[in-house]
């Protein structure tokens, strides 16, 4: 009598046939939703995961997913909006248009959230997780504002938690995962909109008074270097929003505790500097190499806007700026080696990512450099292969085509800044394009740079007809 062999199911992944799905445990669920998370295991999670630990996106939200519907079901969704991202090209900078498969995806999975937290077995864990998956899917699509709206629901749940923790037995490690994520996403929120003051505060009195130091001497484990850094651009948004009416003051027009406090998260964020920097010197991994040159990286941009707040700190003989230019096109080129591309992923050559920092760190050097040529290589690392083309919140054509707009209206309209803000703020600093474009900033409000590209493409003083990157090779 003859038998029939079950043949495992291929699985199609842009233009690669797998054999076999990439997943550590069986999945409950239907073919293309196994198909999807297939290509979430072999791509999209370590992507994710770019530059950080890996644990929470390849092994504890997969765990979720054997036992809780709602996160696979979300995570099937995420999925599929990221293969979306790496197949389907804008026609031009901004906002995508999410499809119809796509919407519906994302309405059944807030409809299965909703019923979840409805239900007695409603967990506190479960709705974190999916704020983060949420957060995801609207960065994916260019929906800044409602992306925001999510991770600030899901920042007020973990306060809530974590206030009444120790009444609660913990069931494995995945919440410091969750914790560490959400106060980074806490701090890209506000480096997208600078006038959001973070929901956590991470830092205490002492520490902010200088009596207890947020930076030791050495850090055992790269875990204890991102918390420091987290920590420090925590404490220095909450600085700067909470002391906005004292920017661009002299010193003695501003509160001596205000300055002491500037003054001692100036001194953690040098420290910070010089601990990754000795570290990066004793460490040949190229792996470890990549995640302590890009906490250096994003310290030392925190560090050189911070010390525009304190006129004695500006270098005199050095370019910060420059030097962050030069870190990441160092990450960028060994990022290859890094990254390695998991067989059966589609050919990519710019994912997304969520909390690397990398396009935020070239729109700040764009925005704040007065040399032409600094901005120039910035532009030229925005269109690096390597570079992720999303980064949570931000979006790198985005930012290209909004420097280019505002170069265009600073040299339509020989726009500099006024005598009143030349007094405030140094001569020297007259040509950043920052000043050119404070007002399509201020018009931009929470919609940041997707806002400012609608704005500049619907103002003929900025840029009189749609961004094409054909004309700015």
């Amino acid at each position: 009598m003859k038998t029939t062999r079950k043949s495992t199911p291929k699985v199609r992944t842009g233009c690669t046939t797998c054999n076999a799905y990439n997943i550590p445990f069986k999945i409950p669920g239907s073919r293309v939703d196994r198909q999807l998370l297939h290509f979430y295991c072999i791509q999209a999670a370590s992507g994710l995961s770019s530059y950080s630990d890996p644990t929470l996106w390849n092994r504890l939200i997969l765990q979720r997913c054997h036992h809780q519907p709602v996160i696979r079901n979300a995570l099937v969704t995420l999925s599929a909006l990221y293969q979306d991202h790496l197949t389907h090209t804008p026609a031009e900078p901004g906002s995508p248009r999410p499809s119809l498969h796509s919407l519906r995806l994302i309405a059944r999975s807030h409809r299965q959230l909703r019923a979840h937290l409805s239900s007695p077995a409603a967990s506190t864990e479960v709705a974190l997780i999916c704020s983060i998956i949420f957060y995801a899917f609207e960065a994916l699509l260019g929906n800044a504002v409602q992306a925001i709206r999510h991770l600030d629901q899901g920042l007020i749940l973990l306060q809530r938690y974590q206030a009444t923790a120790p009444l609660v037995p913990a069931t494995d490690d995945i919440l410091p995962h969750l914790a560490r994520l959400f106060s980074s996403l806490d701090v890209q929120a506000s480096t997208y909109n600078d006038g959001r003051l973070p929901v956590l505060t991470l830092v205490s009195p002492s520490e902010t008074c200088g009596l207890v130091p947020v930076v030791p001497d050495l850090f055992c484990t790269l875990t204890d270097a991102d918390t420091a850094l987290i920590k420090l651009q925590n404490w220095m948004f909450h600085h700067l929003v909470t002391t906005l009416p004292y920017k661009c003051k002299r010193p003695e027009n501003i509160p001596v505790n205000i300055l002491h406090e500037r003054h001692t998260l100036y001194g953690q964020l040098t420290k910070y500097i010089e601990v990754i920097s000795t570290s990066l010197t004793s460490d040949t991994h190229p792996r470890t190499s990549s995640r302590l040159l890009l906490l250096r990286l994003q310290a030392r941009m925190f560090h050189t806007i911070l010390a525009e707040n304190i006129p004695s700190m500006r270098p005199k003989d050095s370019d910060p700026l420059q030097q962050s230019l030069k870190d990441i096109s160092t990450l960028l080129t060994a990022s290859n080696s890094v990254q390695p591309v998991a067989e059966g992923a589609i050919p990519d050559k710019r994912s997304f990512t969520l909390t690397t920092h990398l396009i935020a760190a070239l729109y700040y050097v764009c925005m704040k450099s007065d040399n032409p040529s600094t901005v120039d290589l910035a532009l030229t690392l925005l269109r690096h292969e390597q570079l992720p083309s999303r980064d949570g919140l931000w979006d790198a054509n985005t930012v290209e085509a909004v420097v280019h707009g505002i170069r265009h209206a600073s040299k339509a309209n020989n726009k500099t800044p006024s005598e009143g803000e030349l007094d405030a703020v140094d001569k020297d600093r007259e040509d950043r394009l920052e000043y050119a474009g404070a007002d399509l900033v201020d018009a931009a409000g929470e919609g940041g740079l997707y806002e400012m590209l609608n704005v500049l493409r619907q103002d003929a003083a900025y840029l009189p007809k749609p961004y094409d990157p054909k004309l700015h090779p």
